[in-house]
Formats: C-alpha cells, structure tokens, sequence
C-alpha cells in the first residue's frame, strides 16, 4: 500500500515546480497538485503504485506504472462504490539541483472511470 506521504511533496517539489496534467486548463504548482493528490488518496485509500519501468536519462526520469485502488470515497463526483480498479500511468519528471521542477503525467482517466460504472465500458 501507499504510504499516502503528501509531506513528501514540500521535501521534493522546487518551490517553482509546474505539473501538467490533462484535463487542467492550466498547469499546477506543487500546493495544487498535493491538493490534487490528497483528493485521490481520499477516493482510493489503500492506493498502490506498481513499478512496471522506469527509464532516467540526464535530467529525466520516466515511470511506467499501474496504479490500484478500491473505490472508498467520492471521486470526480462519482460516489464510492467499493470497486478496486487498476490504470496504467506515464510519468515524466524533469530534475534540477536534486528538486523536481516538471512533471508530465497521462493517466487513463476514461478507463477509470469505466471501472467506477461512471461511464459505459466499449466492451459492454
């Protein structure tokens, strides 16, 4: 399980770190994105993040991951329904003096919410 440490962004993020995330008109600074992530971690408390890659390259790093998660708490307006899902992630973080100063992430949002009952599977 997830430790769920939001502490660790103040730690981790430089003090002008900028999050692109899709959907969000607007890229978030590293206050937003920890708002954004105790929302999650309120949603899928026992969230997991399984490593599958992870590629660094000079000033890069990129993760390939699967995260897991039941569905406890209200998420994107969808009440829980105790399901456990799973999604793929990519994310990409640029480093500068040993701080994370961008992170670009593509997660399968559309896919989740099908997990949720949100929204019909093309499947079904």
């Amino acid at each position: 399980m997830d430790k769920s440490n939001l502490d660790i962004f103040d730690e981790l993020l430089s003090s002008d770190y900028v999050y692109q995330f899709p959907g969000s008109p607007e890229p978030l600074d590293g206050q937003a994105h920890k708002e954004s992530a105790r929302t999650f971690y309120e949603a899928f408390p026992d969230l997991r993040h399984s490593i599958e890659d992870q590629i660094a390259e000079g000033d890069r790093v990129v993760t390939r991951m699967t995260n897991r998660g039941t569905h406890r708490g209200e998420f994107m307006g969808v009440q829980p329904t105790g399901r456990v899902t799973a999604i793929e992630v990519i994310d990409i973080i640029r480093i500068s003096n040993g701080k994370i100063v961008e992170e670009w992430i593509q997660g399968d949002l559309l896919r989740l919410l099908q997990q949720l009952g949100a929204l019909p599977s093309p499947l079904s």
